[in-house]
């Protein structure tokens, strides 16, 4: 830890007492204005008046009206948001209806496809004169087993 000598310590506070003591003295809210320091008014304005009643009120009417036409311009502007939000709305509603309506489509197209493939064919339609065609299921020869040393065949 490090302290400061006594004398530095002094120093210090001597100059902080000196500096607060000057502040206080001068400046428009200090004590300097006692004494005469202070800094000077200006001089006052020759069409400075007093205000009546009625131009105040003239004043409160003016700033009124400027208050309403602020609050009717901000109203304005975001009613234009509104509407163009609105716009923007009915565009993605109209975008999300056709994208439904051809998916539906694709989709209905697509089950037709599938369902041709199970659709019999008469052998008649496909190669008339050819005759009556069989399908008969193709049998796969007989497993052979091992482990006992024999082979068994189907047959």
């Amino acid at each position: 830890m490090e302290y400061t000598s006594r004398a530095v310590g002094n120093a210090a506070l001597t100059t902080g007492i000196i500096g607060t003591s000057l502040g206080a003295l001068s400046g428009a809210g200090g004590l300097a204005g006692l004494f005469g320091l202070g800094p000077r008014p200006a001089p006052a304005d020759p069409g400075d008046k007093p205000v009546t009643r009625y131009e105040m009120g003239l004043f409160q009417q003016i700033n009124e009206k400027n208050d309403e036409i602020v609050l009717l311009k901000a109203n304005q502007y975001s009613d234009n948001k509104d509407a163009g939000l609105q716009a923007q709305i009915s565009q993605q509603a109209v975008w999300n209806a056709t994208a439904g309506a051809t998916i539906g489509c694709l989709t209905q197209q697509i089950q037709q496809l599938q369902s041709m493939t199970k659709l019999m064919i008469p052998n008649s339609s496909v190669a008339p004169g050819w005759g009556a065609v069989v399908v008969e299921p193709v049998i796969a020869p007989a497993a052979t087993t091992q482990g006992t040393g024999t082979t068994t065949t189907g047959g």
